[in-house]
């Protein structure tokens, strides 16, 4: 079957004809169109996380509560995402084998790698969030752990 325009129709009948949409998929597309996003939101969140650490330099933070909440509720929240992407990635892969319509299965699947991938990045962005409040120089460091597992 050949590739087809927008604009382009494909029909088994004239009076059927619809205009056929062509869609992106694939992890390097996805990427690319949420680039601006992930970018925005990793600089948001590096902006917002080193700033106050580095403030704080020499105060002992080490053994306060704050550190404690950090590493109870961090690893917490980058576990459950990990694990419950990897669980929804494979109850939308068995989803997907049911429905008849394309475009629901399509949609189903763009859901699931959605799902796969950020149970894959989510651990390693953790890892650079930590390895960001090392180069920080500070304390913390060296008893914060965010990433689960490790």
């Amino acid at each position: 079957m050949s590739r087809m325009k927008p604009s382009e129709t494909r029909s088994d009948d004239d009076a059927d004809a619809q205009p056929v949409r062509e869609k992106a998929h694939g992890l390097y597309e996805t990427t690319k169109t949420h680039a601006p996003t992930i970018g925005f939101a990793a600089f948001v969140a590096l902006t917002g996380m080193t700033a106050p650490v580095a403030a704080q330099a020499g105060s002992g933070i080490c053994g306060t509560p704050l550190a404690d909440t950090i590493n109870q509720a961090a690893p917490l929240i980058v576990g459950l995402l990990m694990i419950g992407g990897a669980i929804l990635s494979y109850i939308l892969h068995n989803a997907s084998a049911f429905p008849k319509n394309p475009q629901a299965v399509q949609e189903i699947k763009d859901w699931r790698n959605r799902a796969a991938f950020a149970s894959i990045t989510t651990p390693l962005f953790a890892l650079v969030m930590q390895l960001f409040i090392g180069f920080t120089g500070t304390d913390l460091a060296t008893c914060v752990d965010l990433v689960p597992f490790v």
